[in-house]
């Protein structure tokens, strides 16, 4: 981690070692833009220092602690997943798994609740399956999950009690043994309100390693940052994810889900934050769960502008205090200006120039940084493998060489695509990975028989 971090700012200090003035150079405006793009890597800061506070702080290879459970003392935990019911197979086969994995942890006191909108009669023997009505409407007129969301809080329709818990999954969300005694320790040991723990994307088969890869860092950003976030201020302050939520009913039900239509987009983040205003304590729960990354780059491209476009309504809110978003509206900000903060990569060749010594080694410390936490993420991602030390390193070497770029790349075009076009879609990627196996045979052979 300290060769991520320092290398990088002396390099920089060495190859841009420059004596020239850029305003006799240039002239005042043109130093003035110069020196603009050069200060502009100094936004991300705070989230950088974030996350090596957070791997520094906390052991990032920590494993779940297991004591000896009185599982009967355990209350009651509702596994709720909420879907449109587009893929019925993959819905069911998950059900199954994540059932087997709470009976061989020796969970019992548990419920399976599936929330959709399109009736999925093959789960009713494995679940609880609440269908939620087409002319159903809140107040607020919100739309997509959370309006689904919302339809559980209704009376008479979930029925949990205020003590009881709700884990809050996607239909492509495997839970592991180490996450299930996770939830169990965070609810035992009580110290906070709202939980949320660390999911891979490298298990199992892989249709697209480059998306898997580009998503490596959101594992790190899990040990790194929202570990920090969440186990230090027990605030949801840079964000929070829409899976693997931890919170008593009780809670959700105070500060429930009717966001209206632009709450609706990113109902993960405004719900943190408006329970952050409502004075609950958030932790972060140790215990991996696994889902699969986009398979395709246009899928992920997608994905990446629902977040923005969400985040950005959620930061334009009048309904939340502006304590409580302003590092989102930090981290909003580092992804409008990431093009030019990825400029100083290759402008020092075209307009070199002298900068403060400081500037170039936080420069370097800031892409060092990133570089470590695309490491890091896919050294974590790839150990449930069983690869060898030497093939895991070399996957991790090209992760930060070539899919780093790639990944910020195809960021960017997330922003921008939703900055200047932010509607209130909510474009779901494909999931089951078999339907898309047979998509693409389908789409292969149609495109022969056209030749």
């Amino acid at each position: 981690m300290v060769l991520f971090i320092l290398v990088p700012g002396f390099m920089n200090i060495y190859i841009t070692d420059y004596e020239i003035d850029a305003k006799k150079e240039y002239g005042i405006v043109i130093a003035t833009v110069l020196y603009f793009i050069a200060f502009t890597p100094l936004m991300a800061f705070p989230v950088v220092l974030g996350n090596i506070l957070g791997i520094v702080r906390f052991n990032p290879f920590q494993q779940v602690q297991i004591h000896s459970i009185d599982f009967e003392s355990v209350p009651r935990i509702c596994f709720r997943i909420v879907t449109k019911g587009t893929y019925k197979k993959l819905i069911l086969s998950n059900l199954l798994k994540n059932r087997e994995v709470c009976s061989k942890s020796g969970l019992t006191n548990v419920l399976f609740e599936v929330v959709t909108d399109d009736d999925i009669p093959d789960i009713k023997d494995s679940c609880k399956c609440i269908v939620v009505p087409k002319k159903y409407q809140t107040k607020q007129g919100t739309l997509y999950k959370a309006r689904a969301l919302n339809y559980c809080l209704e009376p008479g329709v979930s029925g949990l009690t205020d003590q009881e818990w709700v884990v809050h999954l996607d239909e492509e969300t495997i839970l592991t043994r180490s996450s299930v005694y996770g939830i169990i320790n965070f609810i035992k040991d009580g110290k906070a309100d709202i939980g949320q723990g660390a999911i891979s994307y490298a298990n199992g088969e892989v249709l697209n390693w480059l998306t898997t890869l580009a998503d490596s860092i959101r594992l790190a950003l899990d040990y790194g940052l929202f570990r920090f976030q969440l186990d230090v201020f027990h605030r949801p302050m840079f964000g929070f994810k829409g899976s693997y939520i931890v919170l008593k009913q009780c809670v959700e039900n105070d500060v429930g889900l009717d966001f209206g239509p632009r709450g609706s987009i990113a109902e993960d983040i405004y719900f943190a934050l408006l329970a952050w205003e409502k004075g609950y304590k958030f932790g972060f729960i140790l215990g991996e769960m696994q889902e699969k990354s986009p398979f395709t780059c246009m899928d992920y491209i997608r994905q990446r502008r629902r977040w923005f476009v969400g985040q950005m309504f959620t930061a334009l809110s009048r309904e939340i205090p502006l304590y409580c978003k302003l590092c989102l509206i930090l981290s909003l900000s580092c992804s409008i200006m990431m093009p030019i903060s990825i400029s100083n990569i290759f402008l020092p060749t075209l307009f070199p120039f002298t900068k403060p010594i400081i500037i170039q080694l936080l420069t370097g410390f800031l892409g060092g940084t990133f570089a470590f936490l695309y490491f890091y993420g896919a050294f974590k991602s790839l150990q449930g493998r069983q690869w060898s030390i030497s093939k895991m390193l070399l996957v991790c070497i090209v992760t930060c060489v070539f899919v780093l770029p790639l990944a910020a790349c195809m960021d960017c075009l997330a922003t921008f695509w939703g900055l200047f076009v932010h509607d209130k879609q909510f474009h779901l990627v494909q999931k089951d990975m078999d339907e898309f196996e047979r998509s693409k045979s389908h789409g292969l052979v149609n495109f022969l028989g056209q030749i």
